[in-house]
């Protein structure tokens, strides 16, 4: 069996934990979040793709935007903190995947020779300033691929 895909391991955590959990959900006509858990005492259907969530009574929890690659640009980082104030939830969780080391390491001679560890920490400190940055209305967490794997091991899902 391979490694699974972010977005269903988050999803199975959700469903675990008592919530809807959906993926790619409208939370305004420009924002689309990558999983949203709902509480499941509203249930409405999942948004059509020419409706938001202003539209449908669903309660929003937790959403989550996954940079795979691209938490090493201030954009993509400020981008998903906006898609996640649109949604509404009560927290948002940016999730920094293990490719974006890789991007670091081919952006700068500098961070080539660097572990794994030592990069997170690099990237880390730079997605915290620009989470700051992007003032944020919702509570904000962030969170490397190897959390979330190891949070869907202690539930047995991984």
């Amino acid at each position: 069996m391979g490694v699974k895909p972010l977005r269903e391991i988050i999803c199975k955590l959700g469903e675990k934990l008592g919530f809807e959990a959906e993926r790619e959900v409208p939370a305004s006509t420009s924002a689309w979040v990558d999983v949203v858990w709902f509480d499941k005492r509203f249930r409405f259907p999942k948004p059509k793709t020419t409706e938001t969530l202003l539209r449908v009574p669903k309660l929003p929890v937790v959403g989550f935007e996954i940079e795979y690659k691209t938490a090493t640009n201030p954009k993509h980082v400020k981008g998903s903190i906006a898609n996640l104030d649109d949604l509404g939830a009560s927290m948002g969780v940016l999730v920094l995947g293990k490719e974006n080391l890789n991007a670091l390491r081919k952006y700068a001679q500098i961070y080539r020779e660097k572990s794994d560890h030592e990069l997170w920490e690099i990237l880390l400190e730079k997605v915290r300033l620009w989470v700051n940055e992007a003032h944020p209305k919702t509570r904000i967490i962030i969170m490397t691929e190897d959390e979330v794997r190891e949070w869907a091991k202690r539930e047995n899902i991984e």
